[in-house]
């Protein structure tokens, strides 16, 4: 009896340590906290602004990076969706929320009216989105250079004088800089024609309708749904022969012609080290925090310009065809 006794005794103990390293280990994992991200959709500046934000949030937090998980939403390029992930976040009080693109920063504002930090990620013109009024919300601005832009755009095409523009009008960034474009286009005696849509699916049908303007090029905005239909686009101006200046370098290496292009990846990286400040405690998320805005360089295709017959000028800066 005394032998099974302490054979009993040990097999209690054995499983009482397994139980207590058990509930530990779920205890440690209980208490990783969760960053919540919303990306409006699919495309390679936006995607290369969520690389940035994680290598940012590695290098801000450290060895305390493992103390967090990141639940990254998706939502498709459809605001509606973005506000049903924003609302779900807030339900799972995670530790701060991160937007890349101005509709996703909107919904996020938006439901966690203060509570949650949130800090969005390439959001073209924040006072415009309403975002800079609202409590405990920050981030940074992707606003397009608009003279160096025309002044590429000159470059290629010294005898410019109408340029057409796809924009959304769900997204306020897109109405702002629609704004400021066409002022500044009709400074140089330039033309901007506009068409609008509302959603994705309008594109193929409003492309059409653009290239019948007598246009002489496109350019594009930081415009979320259209940057997401790129290669719709490309694929309509190539056979008419128009070309495509892009708002990034990625959409250069994907068809356009040139840029005065933003690096996404930079930008997201600083956004990234804001959101570490706020999570160590070392700052709040408050228009106090600077936006940052990255210069612009110019890029160009030598490939595309090839294909429609234009010649590379002087100052086009760097060949991104080079770098494949």
């Amino acid at each position: 009896m005394k032998k099974l006794s302490v054979k009993v005794l040990v097999l209690v103990l054995v499983i009482a340590t397994i139980t207590v390293c058990a509930l530990s280990f779920s205890a440690c994992s209980n208490n990783q906290q969760t960053i919540g991200i919303i990306k409006f959709g699919e495309h390679d500046s936006l995607n290369d602004c969520y690389e940035g934000i994680v290598a940012g949030l590695q290098e801000g937090l450290g060895d305390a990076f493992a103390n967090y998980k990141i639940d990254l939403q998706n939502s498709n390029f459809d605001a509606s969706v973005s506000a049903a992930q924003a609302n779900t976040l807030v339900s799972k009080n995670v530790a701060l929320i991160g937007a890349i693109a101005t509709p996703s920063a909107v919904a996020a504002a938006s439901a966690a009216k203060g509570t949650i930090p949130v800090v969005y990620c390439a959001v073209s013109d924040p006072a415009a989105a309403g975002l800079s009024d609202m409590a405990n919300v920050t981030g940074s601005s992707d606003l397009l250079d608009f003279d160096g832009q025309l002044a590429l755009i000159k470059k290629f095409i010294p005898t410019v004088s109408k340029i057409g523009v796809l924009y959304t009008l769900g997204e306020a960034n897109s109405i702002s800089q629609i704004a400021t474009l066409e002022a500044k286009a009709n400074a140089l005696g330039i033309t901007i024609e506009k068409q609008a849509i509302t959603n994705a699916s309008e594109i193929p049908t409003a492309t059409d309708t653009l290239l019948t303007k007598d246009i002489d090029c496109i350019t594009n905005l930081t415009d979320n749904t259209v940057v997401g239909a790129l290669d719709i686009i490309i694929a309509k101006t190539n056979a008419a022969n128009i070309p495509v200046f892009g708002s990034e370098i990625d959409q250069v290496k994907n068809g356009c012609i040139a840029s005065a292009s933003l690096d996404y990846k930079a930008l997201g990286k600083e956004t990234g080290l804001i959101m570490a400040k706020i999570l160590k405690g070392e700052v709040t998320a408050s228009n106090d925090i600077a936006i940052q805005v990255k210069d612009s360089f110019n890029c160009y295709s030598t490939k595309v310009a090839t294909a429609l017959g234009i010649a590379i000028p002087e100052g086009a800066g760097q060949d991104v065809d080079l770098q494949a």
